[in-house]
């Protein structure tokens, strides 16, 4: 029987703050991935994609295992959909530091110096909306102790006001990140546009999921 399984005898939310940290350290390696990136370092990109790619996988794993072993006839207190729901968000999460590992190996593609400090500051803005997801995240074990209700209930509720802000905020950043690319477009061959554009959408899928994990939360505290 796996450790999932076992922690599964009290309760899924045990599980379900495990694989957050098993998201968080996917997420974790986006930055140094980026930095290596925008330096055009490409074997250390090729290196912590690696890690990527490993850390993904180890919260997959934890995703199926939760799956399979969340019990239907215990009695929880918040829908069980819901719960699957926020579980498949947070995953999506790590999904995307993945594809967005897999974009950077797939072609070697410079970043041209005038659109690194957009990139940067587009690059912070996500981070710093999924940092608000992840504190949002971790609060499952208290807010299941306290039956998604009362004080704690309220105080998620304020950071997830908090997380729609940052996400919009990395929005604006993906649009001006953009914006300058396609101002300098002429110096670039029509692939490297392709691939920018897919490059900024990827970061920003991985904001908007952060904020989908947000909302999948406030389900749970509205249905409770």
């Amino acid at each position: 029987m796996s450790i999932i399984s076992k922690l599964f005898g009290k309760s899924p939310f045990e599980p379900l703050y495990q694989h957050m940290l098993k998201v968080k350290e996917c997420v974790d390696l986006v930055r140094p991935l980026m930095n290596a990136f925008i330096k055009g370092e490409n074997k250390e990109v090729k290196e912590v994609a690696n890690k990527i790619f490993k850390a993904e996988h180890d919260a997959d794993v934890v995703k199926k295992d939760i799956r399979n072993n969340l019990p239907k006839s215990i009695l929880l207190p918040v829908a069980r959909g819901d719960l699957l729901s926020f579980l498949k968000e947070q995953d999506n999460i790590a999904d995307s530091a993945e594809d967005l590992a897999v974009l950077l190996t797939m072609r070697k593609t410079r970043v041209p110096d005038e659109i690194k400090d957009e990139l940067s500051t587009f690059v912070d803005r996500v981070l710093e909306t999924y940092e608000v997801a992840m504190t949002v995240s971790s609060e499952i074990k208290i807010l299941a102790e306290t039956s998604f209700a009362g004080v704690e209930a309220h105080k998620v509720m304020d950071l997830i006001e908090e997380l729609k802000l940052k996400e919009w905020e990395a929005d604006k950043a993906q649009m001006e990140a953009v914006k300058k690319m396609f101002s300098i477009e002429k110096k670039l061959d029509p692939v490297s546009v392709m691939m920018w554009m897919h490059i900024f959408g990827e970061l920003g899928t991985l904001a908007n999921h952060a904020e989908n994990a947000g909302d999948r939360m406030r389900m749970m505290l509205h249905g409770s």
